[in-house]
């Protein structure tokens, strides 16, 4: 038996696929299979397949023409043999020793699911640029078997489903599926959501192995197709959870998960299909309200923001998306305005601000320092550049912020206003994909 399954689904994925492929290939852990699903290429990536299948018996190619990841995942799932499931995406990357570390670790505490940090990565300035994230923002959540019945609040944190593995026998018992809807996105929302509530085990492992590409300009996050497809993945959550009997446990993080990804999926859409969207929506986003009465303190102001317009009627929510369109769209005019003339800072010294730090400084820019309301911070060095407290900040005469936070970039703001810092002053960043199609269409005008 294969200790991991390997599942690879792909429809038409040069050219990136080669690299994905090789990168498992390549595991130190030589006993797994590589089940390829191939949803029917006509780009050269089936032959490609078939090359590698001709070489290396762990590789196998299935073909699965309903036009659906879902359906393309459940067939591998079906076909597989391996004790534990991992999955690569068609235009990423794992590193070398991933499956025989994670491996190792899931059989010494014997879980349900395994997950692990992981890193983004993208092209700037000519480079792959290369960022760590985390699983878990909270440090006492790793090394150590958790359970959603007793924890839940730290299970239900979001990540990503291919950072780690899943038993594969734990899948099978427990009849978890990914949704078979057409097309090739969020059908993972609903998969990772029902083995964080069903996982007797789940263990945060705090190594980094997957490498999530983050500038293909054809992949689900940077160009979303169809209005309904997060609504509808969310239905099959609900409708799963009920089933179940798990709607009043869990049906508060359904709807904090709910919130935070209609709201990433509407600001990822094209602008003609924005208001589609909403009409299409927000009957459901406001039913569920009723039903999953959070408090107004569990929210950022990002998100209580949202939440309001909601109260109130669907103009008030389009009325609030656009001026968030209009505020972003003014951070990127002044982005592309800045000079090295001014005194110029980023308040925010995680992942955003750096991947921000490394545009302007391709840009012949020369940020002064990092900005952060953590005092653990204040002193230290990021990439031998300082960390400096918002007092510090608040001394310089004339400075130019960028704001860089994807939950607090409001609160920030509003703490610097207070200060007397000018708003035009300040530039909000509190979107990661955003800022990295920002990039790609500076790069593109070049």
């Amino acid at each position: 038996m294969p200790a991991v399954s390997v599942l690879m689904y792909v429809r038409n994925g040069m050219p990136y696929f080669d690299r994905a492929i090789k990168s498992v290939l390549n595991q130190t852990l030589s006993n797994i299979e590589i089940l390829v699903i191939d949803g029917g290429s006509t780009d050269g990536t089936r032959e490609l397949v078939r090359e590698y299948e001709s070489k290396d018996k762990r590789v196998r190619m299935l073909s699965c023409d309903v036009g659906s990841v879902g359906a393309q995942f459940n067939m591998g799932l079906r076909e597989a043999k391996g004790e534990y499931i991992g999955i690569v995406e068609s235009d990423d990357y794992i590193l070398p020793d991933m499956y025989e570390k994670e491996y190792a670790c899931a059989k010494k505490v014997n879980c349900d699911v395994l997950r692990a940090d992981n890193y983004i990565f993208f092209e700037l300035n000519g480079e792959e640029v290369t960022i760590r994230t985390c699983v878990s923002h909270k440090a006492d959540n790793y090394g150590k078997i958790l359970s959603s019945k007793s924890e839940p609040d730290k299970i239900f944190i979001g990540g990503s489903y291919w950072t780690g593995i899943y038993k594969r026998e734990f899948l099978l018992d427990n009849n978890i599926w990914e949704n078979e809807t057409k097309g090739a996105a969020y059908q993972d929302f609903g998969f990772l959501f029902l083995t964080s509530a069903l996982a007797q085990s789940i263990y945060f492992m705090k190594d980094a192995f997957y490498c999530y590409r983050k500038d293909n300009l054809l992949s689900s996050c940077n160009s979303p197709r169809g209005v309904e497809l997060v609504e509808t993945e969310f239905k099959y959550i609900k409708d799963n959870l009920k089933q179940r009997g798990l709607w009043d446990n869990y049906k508060s993080y359904y709807y904090l998960w709910k919130i935070r990804n209609e709201r990433w999926f509407y600001k990822n859409l094209q602008e003609s299909d924005k208001q589609k969207f909403l009409e299409y929506a927000y009957d459901s986003i406001y039913a569920d309200m009723q039903e999953c009465d959070i408090p107004d303190e569990q929210w950022n102001k990002k998100e209580l923001d949202f939440i309001k317009a909601i109260r109130k009627s669907a103009d008030h929510v389009g009325e609030y998306l656009k001026q968030d369109d209009i505020r972003w769209s003014k951070s990127c005019e002044m982005l592309k305005g800045l000079s090295d003339d001014e005194q110029l800072y980023i308040f925010g010294a995680g992942n955003l601000g750096e991947i921000i730090y490394k545009y302007l400084v391709g840009r012949g820019l020369s940020p002064k320092a990092y900005v952060d309301n953590n005092t653990g911070l204040w002193g230290t060095k990021k990439g031998g550049v300082k960390i400096i407290s918002p007092a510090e900040l608040i001394a310089t005469k004339d400075a130019t912020v960028v704001v860089c936070s994807e939950n607090y970039a409001e609160e920030i703001a509003n703490q610097l206003q207070n200060e007397n810092v000018e708003p035009d002053r300040i530039i909000l960043c509190n979107d990661m994909d955003s800022c990295v199609r920002f990039f790609m269409k500076m790069k593109n005008e070049k």
